[in-house]
């Protein structure tokens, strides 16, 4: 049944319903749902390097979102445009009650469309990656340990062209993420903590052929989920020598669509 709703999204429900526990915007990595959505900005600094980036999210069908990235990169005195990306997923499975979440993203980023002078590769590469969530709701016992869940992809990118410094690479993101907001956490939280979401995000990318090194990064950081909106900060740390020797931070203000009171923005296309 599994393999049949990955290749065919009509099976299964979507994750913009209002039931059950819905996965919070990650910020180094993609979240396993869909939605109508726009990052405005994620402001990423560490060293001399900011990066600013627009991410646009728009659901084609009920299970099958199209997502655009763009980015700009200040590097000292210099500056450019990021390489574009644009992301297929297709929403594969879905458990409200039990929490869980799989879906399957295909990736592609054009090479040639940013500034070599900021470090933006002419060969583009295309990825597949499996994403999913699961919440701790339905799987204890404790009303404290409900709260706690868990979000990953597992990929394999693949570069376009075998153009001098093109890399294959395995990706590997995971985050463990504590919501105060989820239905029958611990009693007594006070209104104005229960939309945090304390959260701990890594990923790593390990060269599986050609010459580059492994890049890892941790970033604990806090999330506040507002209505129709989000607001993220988390610290970058570095865990490999190639991700640089500088502490980092991101921060990103999510919103959705919906806050603009328009259906035409919200619904699915098809």
């Amino acid at each position: 049944m599994l393999l049949v709703a990955l290749v065919w999204p009509g099976w299964g429900a979507f994750a913009g319903e209002d039931e059950g526990r819905d996965f919070p915007k990650t910020l180094i990595f993609d979240e396993p749902g869909i939605d109508d959505e726009i990052s405005l900005p994620t402001v990423q600094v560490a060293g001399q390097e900011t990066d600013v980036d627009l991410e646009l999210d728009k659901r084609l069908t009920n299970s099958v979102s199209v997502q655009i990235n763009v980015g700009y990169t200040a590097l000292g005195r210099a500056g450019g445009w990021q390489n574009s990306s644009a992301t297929l997923k297709f929403l594969g499975f879905v458990d409200r009650a039990n929490e869980q979440l799989v879906s399957v993203s295909l990736v592609h980023e054009f090479g040639g469309t940013g500034a070599p002078r900021i470090g933006a590769a002419e060969a583009g590469s295309s990825a597949l990656a499996l994403n999913f969530g699961q919440g701790f709701a339905s799987v204890v016992a404790s009303p404290w340990l409900k709260p706690f869940a868990v979000t990953g992809v597992a990929g394999f990118s693949v570069p376009d062209s075998p153009r001098r410094g093109a890399v294959q690479q395995a990706l590997l993101s995971a985050s463990l993420q504590y919501s105060f907001d989820v239905p029958g956490a611990g009693g007594g939280i006070p209104v104005l903590i229960r939309p945090l979401i304390p959260i701990m995000e890594a990923t790593y990318a390990a060269p599986v052929q050609g010459q580059s090194a492994a890049h890892g990064i941790l970033a604990p950081g806090l999330i506040y989920a507002g209505e129709g909106y989000q607001v993220a900060a988390e610290a970058l740390l570095p865990l490999t020598r190639a991700s640089g020797t500088h502490l980092g931070v991101i921060a990103q203000l999510n919103i959705s669509l919906a806050i603009f009171g328009t259906r035409a923005l919200t619904r699915p296309v098809f």
